[in-house]
């Protein structure tokens, strides 16, 4: 028992005594209750001993003053009220209750539950109060239900907090003009506009919005972005319990919301009990520096893997990516077409799971350099998928897209090709299962039109879009991710299997930028939209499957599957090409990859 609890014990051993004469002299005068209370002074040990003994059970003397709540105040009114009651049960077997004031057990509840609770309630108070000097704190409005506000501006209170609540938004219109911890709630997520003059008066405006309900309806979502974005106020989001699990997040660490988190849907799953399987396992991401591969890094470090191994080329992303995820992970700077180096990689870790994401994925880009994407798409997944089948990796789970879907571009095309490829040797073997997960678009992604739109509002326009009629599929990174990693748990019908991802509608482009431009707190007179003419091997609208492909749905809504082999030639002609792509001179590599592509249309 440390000092503190035998300081603390004291303190209430005295103040129930105290109390017991206080009581005596409220009832009689001062006299006639210090010569009374000489007399009763084993009946005042009785009272105060059976207190400390039922605070003790009741482990309030592990608690700490500064965090005094109702839960303490509730323990000390039962305990009192108990030893009242024995102290009463005494007195009656003695005296029969003969010359006891009825009026003193009342007084004595009052004064020691008084008593009790003020010290503890005095020092929250003043620990809330006065913090230290020179620490300025940033003025915030919370955004969420009432229970999850409360919770935040209690954790606001904490000496290391950064943030002063100075307003709330409730989600309820009824909770208006009421007070949590004597903060306001200003108005409803219905009636936002009703802040306007609120910030205008305001002497110490708030800097920012943060959202405390990670829950909160779409609908209201956008309307708080486009408040904060014509208001010039940052927002974000409160880091989810996984993410304060996982590491990943303190508690006062907010998610910047973004236009992506308001244009996506609304997310179908949220960490399922189908992805324990990854815990204390050994899983490799290839490309984890990337868009995709980074976020699919960060979830899979949140379930807490034996080891992640983040493998990229890129510098600059592989230390973004290894500072932001420290524990049980190693960095590999590797160029997945080095097979000697990869081959080390994986015999050295062993891992039970390998994502590959790395890939060249830009069109423009591809289309005027196709051996790079070949040498990088096509060749690398050859080379890993024969070293996974070789080591007898559990899993691995190729990265596709909806681009490989009637190719018209050399990137299509060879994520295509390595569909056909992963299906052909997933027949060669029962020891590793290979999988493929194929979607459209994601938001905000390196290259996606998002940012860029969004730099070009910014930058007051015009907005670049290559066709009026072009269309695509859009989901969040995270939603994606999310999905993928569900997919690789799904028991496969076959080895080699397609997972497929619902994207819902595919939407105009020029609705999203037009969207966007409402989002950013502008009008659409504001912003000039011009058409550029749709580029080389790019198409006006893309599809997530081959029409002969048979689809079926899985057991987790948001994915289906097939296992349609359309097109497949044999693997000798797949290694006819790799034996190509092996000699100094590679005239006849394009050649032999149109020939394995029957279902290529090559764009003029």
């Amino acid at each position: 028992m440390n000092l503190r609890i035998l300081f603390t014990i004291l303190h209430d051993f005295i103040i129930f005594g105290l109390s017991f004469f206080i009581a005596l002299w409220i009832r009689l005068d001062f006299a006639n209750a210090l010569i009374l209370s000489k007399g009763l002074w084993p009946f005042i040990m009785l009272f105060s001993l059976s207190n400390i003994f039922l605070l003790k059970y009741m482990r309030l003397y592990h608690g700490i003053w500064r965090y005094a709540s109702l839960h303490e105040i509730i323990s000390i009114i039962k305990s009192v009220v108990i030893s009242t009651l024995l102290l009463l049960g005494t007195f009656f077997l003695i005296f029969r209750l003969e010359n006891i004031p009825r009026s003193f057990p009342i007084l004595l509840l009052a004064t020691s539950i008084f008593a009790c609770i003020s010290p503890r309630v005095l020092y929250r108070i003043i620990k809330d109060n006065f913090k230290k000097k020179g620490v300025k704190k940033i003025p915030i409005f919370v955004v969420g239900d009432n229970s999850t506000s409360e919770n935040f501006i209690r954790m606001s209170k904490q000496i290391d907090s950064p943030y002063k609540v100075i307003g709330l938004i409730s989600v309820k219109e009824k909770s208006v003009g009421r007070r949590i911890h004597n903060v306001p709630i200003l108005c409803s997520l219905e009636n936002l506009n009703n802040l306007v003059d609120k910030l205008k008066s305001e002497k110490n405006p708030p800097q920012r919005i943060i959202v405390s309900d990670s829950k909160i309806d779409k609908k209201f979502l956008e309307s708080l972005y486009i408040f904060s974005k014509q208001n010039g106020l940052a927002i974000g989001m409160l880091p989810k319990i996984s993410e304060l699990s996982g590491g990943t997040k303190n508690q006062f660490e907010t998610s910047p919301i973004v236009i992506e988190d308001v244009l996506g849907r609304k997310q179908k799953v949220n960490n399922p009990e189908i992805l324990k399987d990854i815990k204390n396992k050994v899983v490799l991401v290839t490309g984890a520096g990337g868009s995709i591969g980074s976020e699919l890094s960060r979830q899979i470090f949140n379930l807490k893997p034996k080891l992640l191994i983040l493998l990229e080329q890129n510098e600059f992303n592989l230390f973004k990516i290894s500072s932001e995820l420290r524990e049980n992970t190693i960095v590999s700077l590797t160029d997945i077409r080095d097979t000697e180096k990869m081959q080390k990689v994986l015999s050295h870790y062993k891992p039970h799971y390998v994502f590959h994401t790395a890939a060249l994925k830009h069109i423009t880009f591809v289309e005027d350099e196709p051996l790079e994407a070949l040498e990088t798409n096509f060749f690398s997944t050859v080379n890993l998928c024969q070293l996974c089948k070789k080591l007898k990796i559990k899993k691995f789970v190729f990265i596709s897209t909806d681009k490989a879907v009637d190719p018209t571009n050399v990137m299509g095309a060879s994520k295509r090709l390595c569909e056909k490829y992963i299906q052909k040797i997933s027949n060669e073997t029962k020891s590793t299962i290979f999988s493929i997960v194929r979607f459209g678009n994601v938001l905000g992604s390196t290259g996606s039109v998002v940012p860029l739109f969004e730099k070009q509002i910014n930058n007051g326009g015009p907005i670049t879009i290559t066709h009026p009629k072009i269309k695509r599929y859009f989901m969040t990174i995270r939603e994606a991710v999310e999905l993928v990693l569900i997919s690789s748990q799904l028991e496969i019908k076959e080895n080699g299997e397609i997972f497929i991802l619902e994207m819902g509608e595919s939407i105009f482009i020029k609705d999203l930028a037009k969207r966007m431009i409402q989002l950013c707190g502008k009008k659409e007179s504001d912003i000039e939209i011009k058409y550029s003419g749709l580029r080389k091997g790019e198409k006006i609208e893309e599809k997530l499957f081959f029409d002969n492909e048979i689809i079926s749905k899985t057991k987790v809504p948001g994915i289906l599957s097939t296992n349609s082999k359309l097109f497949s030639p044999n693997i000798s002609d797949f290694y006819k090409l790799t034996s190509e792509m092996r000699k100094p001179v590679k005239k006849n590599v394009i050649n032999y990859f149109e020939k394995l592509l029957p279902e290529y249309c090559k764009s003029e």
